[in-house]
């Protein structure tokens, strides 16, 4: 049985298997991994295959999806392993991550891994859970590795923010797993990576998002948060707690600073 299981949702198909590539010869371990790509295709041949496996690789094909959520759920039904890693094309991961990873936790309990993606130097919001680790319960108690009403921008939101209402999310900022993200300067920007950047993007993504953080913050929720906000002394968790409050509430993430209650 594998240990690890990644994921990786991609419409790069050559990115994606030199990025595969990478991950599996940082591995201590390679053969404790299964490693899963969901591909877009057009070609028809690839759709009537659906899937090849060659010992621990799976790569799996799809209709067209724009976004990575509906490949990241789907490619999440062929995971056999206790923990869950979304890989991405741009995102590398340190030499030895595996073991660090394994190493990390009991991957038998409900927990989601916020590790380092390299971005805390010009993105203060310790709370945001960039890279997308999780354990098979947490997984299956969730029902979706992404929620399925996004298509891409703000499905990271949402995934932090409701890790971090089950109070499920433990620190992990000693393991990298750099994103080489455009927007970084780390690599330059493509067709889909504009096509997913776009202000209506953000705008849909956005509105979704906060749809679903009031639909799933109940009164009695939200008072418990509030108290326990009040008696947090961790400021890493205290900002957690608010942007768990302030999402819910109708505010913005910017609006962290402003909370105050009563």
């Amino acid at each position: 049985m594998y240990k690890i299981t990644c994921i990786h949702p991609t419409c790069r198909p050559e990115m994606a298997r030199k990025t595969r590539s990478k991950w599996l010869k940082l591995c201590d371990n390679s053969k404790r991994v299964q490693y899963i790509t969901c591909f877009d295709s057009k070609n028809k041949h690839e759709l009537l295959i659906r899937k090849k496996k060659r010992k621990n690789i799976i790569e799996l094909y799809e209709n067209y999806s724009f976004g990575i959520v509906k490949k990241c759920n789907y490619a999440a039904n062929f995971a056999t392993s206790n923990c869950i890693i979304v890989a991405t094309d741009d995102t590398i991961p340190e030499k030895g991550w595996d073991t660090k990873i394994l190493h990390s936790i009991d991957w038998s309990k409900e927990i989601v891994l916020n590790v380092s993606d390299g971005t805390e130097s010009v993105d203060q919001r310790a709370y945001m859970v960039k890279t997308v680790i999780m354990s098979k319960k947490r997984y299956n108690n969730l029902g979706y590795i992404l929620h399925p009403d996004f298509k891409h921008v703000y499905c990271d939101n949402y995934h932090s923010w409701i890790s971090h209402r089950d109070n499920v999310v433990l620190d992990r900022k000693n393991i990298l797993f750099e994103h080489f993200h455009p927007s970084l300067g780390k690599s330059d920007p493509d067709e889909f990576y504009i096509n997913a950047s776009t202000l209506d993007e953000y705008i849909k993504g956005q509105k979704i998002f906060m749809r679903l953080t009031k639909e799933n913050l109940t009164s009695i929720m939200l008072k418990k948060l509030v108290v326990k906000y009040k008696n947090e002394i961790n400021p890493i968790l205290k900002d957690s707690i608010a942007f768990v409050i302030l999402a819910a509430t109708g505010k913005l993430e910017k609006d962290l600073t402003k909370l105050k209650f009563k």
